[in-house]
């Protein structure tokens, strides 16, 4: 790979600097494993800051604070008695470090037409030229989802491959309705890929697959703030947009959530309220008579959570839901590449209480038999920002996982 010249680095960094936030001062803390007692008050402040990962029993919590959120955050974990450490004293200089790696792999690598980038992270425009093109050289098995405007006005795609057999079960995969969670996007991407140049993968089921399922706040997350989980859409505090769109699906909506528009799962003002989110959920409906299996693939944690996100009670497929996420299943599928160890758990008791969860709506309102979530590897300065080296390791060892699920459910 040709290194461009400083000269050349320094102006595509200072050609973007007034817009990105800068992070200066930001510190990332790390809790020790906490315990249940500590649980009930984490999951509160985790209304209110900005939480990083799976924090659960038995796991660490890690949390990005600002300067004037820092010593709040230091004194509530003093007062639980839970122990913590600075794991990042300043995001600031990692963020314009990891922006300017960026900028500089784009230039020096370039998307090829109909291929996907797996050595960088590709921007919203790249993915969507990208599924237009896989439609457009594969036409006999693949066609673009239209599934309308977010609310700034970008049209989003998905992708759906087939080899057209009628009556065929389908399977659904999303990423990236975190806006900051890049590392989903290439996941989804290479199971494009693998099933466009397998016709036995098509042969099993319909694939449908939605790479950037919250474009407004993707595309926002490489313009201006790398750190930007919602949507785009204004809220009634001019200071505080967006909303959480894996707490605006219509499933138990607003139960126990947070009214807080700055909180970062602020579920919106109703149901679908997010025109992304009512796109997504809606064509989930259309399609949930063949709809076996939903996939939202998400970052970070090593987890495949199962419903429900409201309640510990098992659900009645319990059994067949934990099979398919482990034994010899995705789990293990996931270890024989390189060891890393999923587990696979109830969102609630492995997560935290949520409502609205996509994966709820797939499985409570579509009544989609097996639904999930993924938590993929965490990496770089606290879990959100891996390196673009890491996008290869990640999909080559997730694949197989998904496939086995996927072989599972069908077989099941």
């Amino acid at each position: 790979m040709k290194l461009l010249s400083s000269a050349v680095l320094l102006f595509l960094v200072l050609g973007s600097a007034l817009a990105y936030k800068s992070y200066s001062g930001y510190q990332v803390l790390k809790t020790a494993p906490l315990t249940a007692a500590a649980m009930p008050y984490v999951s509160r402040m985790s209304q209110r800051f900005d939480f990083w990962g799976t924090p659960g029993v038995g796991r660490p919590a890690t949390v990005m604070v600002s300067p004037e959120e820092a010593p709040v955050v230091v004194a509530a974990f003093n007062r639980m008695r839970v122990s913590h450490e600075v794991l990042v004293a300043d995001l600031g200089p990692q963020v314009e470090t990891q922006r300017a790696e960026r900028e500089a792999l784009k230039v020096s690598s370039p998307r090829k037409p109909r291929t996907a980038s797996y050595d960088r992270f590709m921007e919203f425009v790249e993915i969507d030229a990208h599924i237009h093109e896989t439609a457009d050289g594969n036409p006999a098995i693949a066609s673009v989802l239209d599934l309308g405007f977010s609310y700034g006005g970008l049209e989003f795609h998905g992708l759906k491959l087939s080899n057209g057999q009628p009556g065929q079960k389908a399977v659904w995969f999303d990423c990236a309705i975190h806006a900051r969670e890049w590392l989903s996007t290439p996941v989804c991407l290479r199971i494009i890929d693998e099933v466009v140049a397998n016709p036995a993968l098509r042969d099993l089921a319909d694939w449908y697959i939605l790479p950037v399922a919250n474009p407004d706040g993707y595309d926002y997350s490489f313009t201006d703030d790398r750190f930007w989980r919602k949507t785009r859409r204004p809220t009634a505090d001019a200071n505080c947009p967006g909303t959480d769109p894996n707490r605006n699906f219509d499933f138990l909506w607003d139960a126990g959530n947070p009214t807080d528009y700055c909180s970062e799962v602020y579920p919106g003002t109703g149901a679908f309220s997010e025109p992304e989110v009512a796109a997504m959920g809606n064509f989930i409906l259309d399609i949930a008579d063949n709809l076996v299996l939903y996939v939202a693939v998400h970052s970070y944690g090593e987890m495949i959570l199962y419903p429900y996100g409201h309640t510990v009670e098992p659900v009645p497929n319990v059994d067949q839901l934990i099979a398919a996420g482990t034994g010899t299943a995705s789990a293990d599928a996931i270890a024989a590449v390189a060891g890393t160890a999923y587990t696979v758990e109830n969102s609630a008791s492995g997560l935290y209480f949520t409502y609205g969860a996509s994966d709820d709506f797939a499985y409570g309102r579509g009544a989609v038999e097996f639904a999930y979530t993924f938590e993929l590897s965490a990496g770089g300065s606290g879990g959100f920002d891996p390196p673009a080296s890491q996008i290869q390791p990640v999909v080559d060892e997730v694949w197989p996982g998904m496939l086995a699920l996927v072989e599972y459910v069908l077989a099941n």
